[in-house]
């Protein structure tokens, strides 16, 4: 009896549909096929193998809205085997994956040239941050951020953490590992390329803007595109600044002159200052010897005093020029913001001095300039700003005026502190 030889008829599709598969698709590899059709829970996709691939559901939902739109009939598409058979012998791919192995291969590209990257903050936790590059989730750990404060408990940090969540950051890689899936990133290192980009970009005497972004006592440091700045508080005006809080604010646009660049420290030193009009060039056509003017006190030392005038400028009270105190110690005598008024008695614009003298300012003028200070203030109802204590008049004086009726109002207090100087 002759046994019966299977005939194709009886052999099942999957048999001779796996005769035909030469080459068997394995798990991880990547197909390049066309897409067929488009349903709400599949896509099925022409990969040049006897069995069309399946994307199912659950990858599709992952796609986002501008992927999605480029998922139609006819367009061409790389998918990643998840599984080359099913229980159902299928061929199941993801359109994800496959672009997430692109997304694995730019990041290494990138990596590889030393070139920054543009990642969105998606969270903050313990640690640091974690960032979107592609479709790939990065992290940037908590030492490689830039932007936190210095000696911040844990909970400032954390709080610091949560307000850049949203943010852009420019970043570069510091470790990529798909294996792992560790894609780890920093913005120290990409702020400090960033920074040497910059330097390289300056020269000394350049002219640059820039914002404040710190003040501190002895100046204020100002964001150059990347690197910062100091402007030493003597360089920042042509006036007396005590602080430079009197002159700048956090966010303030300023321009600049670059008066020094050390590359080796990264240390940048500007000057505001050189780009403000020179009120020294106009001087003598301000003012002239003799004249009577109103000042501010500005600054108190063993030598005399510094008075701020109309124009910004400022000249010396010697002491010599302030005896009528009765006292050689300025700062027993005046205060910084106290107003006085004095009598310019010599003008050095090549020198860039102004002499001031309070002696020679007669005690009638002394007498109308308070009164018209004491109506000013009457008329605003408010009490007038500290008008010098100088203006105490020689006892000598006080006594010849005690009989006229437009006598000015002599503070007994100062007078007995000048009776007192007078018997010393």
């Amino acid at each position: 009896m002759i046994a019966n030889t299977p005939t194709s008829e009886d052999l099942d599709f999957a048999t001779l549909l796996d005769q035909y598969d030469f080459e068997m698709p394995y798990r991880g590899q990547i197909l390049e096929g066309v897409i067929l059709d488009v349903k709400d829970d599949e896509i099925l996709i022409d990969v040049g193998l006897k069995r069309d691939a399946i994307v199912p559901r659950k990858d599709i939902m992952m796609l986002d809205s501008k992927l999605r739109e480029r998922i139609v009939p006819g367009a061409k598409i790389m998918a990643y085997v998840m599984q080359p058979r099913d229980n159902d012998g299928e061929l199941i791919v993801s359109i994800n994956k496959a672009f997430e192995l692109e997304d694995w291969e730019k990041a290494r590209e990138l990596a590889e040239k030393g070139e920054t990257v543009e990642a969105d903050v998606l969270d903050a936790n313990k640690g640091g941050l974690l960032v979107r590059f592609g479709r790939l989730n990065g992290f940037v750990p908590q030492s490689h951020i830039v932007s936190l404060p210095r000696f911040a408990s844990d909970d400032e940090l954390q709080e610091a953490k949560k307000k850049i969540v949203g943010q852009k950051l420019s970043l570069k890689f510091i470790e990529i590992d798909r294996k792992r899936n560790r894609l780890i990133l920093s913005e120290r290192e990409a702020r400090i390329e960033a920074q040497q980009n910059r330097m390289n970009q300056l020269e000394e005497g350049m002219k640059v803007k820039g914002k404040v972004v710190s003040i501190v006592k002895f100046g204020a440091f100002v964001d150059l595109g990347g690197v910062d700045g100091l402007i030493h508080i003597s360089k920042l005006d042509h006036q007396h600044v005590n602080h430079p809080g009197e002159i700048l604010a956090i966010g303030d646009e300023v321009e600049v002159l670059i008066d020094g660049i050390d590359a080796d420290k990264n240390r940048i030193s500007l000057n505001r200052v050189a780009l403000l009009p020179d009120p020294w060039s106009n001087l003598e056509q301000d003012f002239n010897i003799g004249d009577l003017v109103e000042g501010k006190v500005t600054n108190v030392v063993d030598f005399g005093v510094f008075v701020q005038l109309p124009n910004n400028l400022q000249g010396l009270v010697h002491v010599s020029k302030m005896s009528m105190f009765g006292s050689t110690n300025p700062h027993d005598l005046l205060r910084e913001g106290d107003e006085v008024l004095v009598r310019i008695i010599s003008i050095e614009s090549d020198r860039q001095r102004i002499g001031l003298s309070i002696d020679d300012v007669a005690v009638e003028e002394q007498e109308e300039w308070l009164h018209k200070r004491r109506a000013e203030a009457a008329a605003k109802s408010e009490t007038a700003a500290p008008i010098y204590n100088m203006v105490r008049v020689p006892k000598a004086e006080v006594e010849d005026m005690e009989d006229e009726d437009d006598t000015a109002e002599i503070d007994e207090t100062d007078v007995e502190e000048d009776s007192n100087e007078e018997n010393v």
